[in-house]
């Protein structure tokens, strides 16, 4: 990355959660501690990020990602949010000292890292909403994953290198969970959720839907399912995780039509469903709930997630 500002790159301090440290040599320097994401494909994911992610403390962290367009240039400024790209495009901003730079094109894309394919989303997001899967077998995880053993494999031998998860006397641990949940949050809108999508249909009534009992080819997700873990949000949309299609009996129950629009959606199961020890047993687990919501965009979404993130998965072991 140039900035045109002499930048020196330095370990994160201890503890910190930050991917490293980098200095801007200039009067006084100004230093950051870095957050990477690969990607960012809009203003929303950004956004979700600088609510619920590791960019909380705007006056010292710094997030690195691949591509910023002037839109989203302009929405980091907007956002109070320290940017900057692998071309050079930036907002940074130091009491006085301010580094903006927008409209650099996209410079040659790296092969991506085969971590964030499909298949090898689906893996993480196993190990993520069952942590405990790391202590088991490569086919235990790609069962439940959807995946094959091979990619289960070379998921986690990717995630060993990257140094997301480390080997211990008991079997492997999750070195930083809160920062490979915002990784793999911020990604699976784009690389995953749309692959994923069965189709849509529009209710007419309101409350038709939170007294179905549980099955196990559906599970709620996202607004419906947050609103029954925690009684605070009106769902304006219903998610529906599905293992064999859509169920006719929700488009009976519910009397519903198709619709591009609609309020209700439908999609396949990324990995198996199962009931998760503690909660109402017709919602899928609370990672992919915590997903859905930032994946939305909405302010009072994120504030749920929030809620979600720090009730229902704070800890990764």
């Amino acid at each position: 990355m140039s900035a045109g500002v002499a930048t020196s790159v330095m370990p994160p301090p201890t503890g910190s959660g930050y991917d490293s440290t980098v200095e801007f040599q200039l009067e006084p320097p100004v230093r950051r501690g870095v957050v990477v994401v690969p990607s960012i494909d809009r203003q929303e994911r950004l956004s979700a990020l600088a609510a619920t992610g590791g960019l909380q403390d705007a006056d010292q962290a710094l997030l690195v990602t691949s591509y910023l367009s002037p839109a989203l240039v302009n929405a980091c400024r907007s956002l109070g949010v320290n940017a900057i790209d692998e071309s050079g495009n930036a907002f940074v901003k130091d009491g006085k000292t301010l580094i903006l730079i927008s409209g650099r094109p996209r410079a040659n894309e790296l092969r991506r890292p085969s971590l964030w394919s499909k298949r090898s989303l689906q893996v993480i997001l196993a190990l993520l909403a069952k942590p405990a899967l790391l202590r088991q077998g490569r086919r235990t995880i790609a069962m439940f994953a959807g995946v094959s053993t091979g990619t289960a494999q070379a998921t986690v031998q990717t995630l060993l290198q990257r140094k997301d998860v480390v080997e211990r006397r008991d079997g492997l641990a999750f070195t930083n969970f809160g920062r490979l949940l915002d990784e793999w949050v911020t990604l699976y809108p784009s690389l995953l959720r749309q692959s994923l999508k069965l189709g849509r249909y529009r209710a007419t009534e309101l409350n038709w839907w939170a007294d179905m009992a549980p099955s196990d080819e559906w599970m709620w997700g996202g607004e419906s399912a947050a609103a029954l873990m925690t009684n605070y949000l009106k769902p304006a949309l219903l998610t529906v995780y599905c293992t064999n299609g859509i169920p006719p009996q929700i488009i009976s129950r519910g009397r519903l039509r198709p619709d591009p629009a609609g309020n209700v959606e439908f999609l396949k199961t990324p990995l198996q469903l199962d009931r998760t020890p503690g909660l109402i047993d017709n919602v899928v687990y609370p990672v992919l709930v915590y997903a859905d919501l930032v994946a939305s965009g909405d302010s009072r979404n994120l504030e749920t997630a929030q809620m979600i993130r720090e009730q229902y998965i704070q800890h990764g072991n």
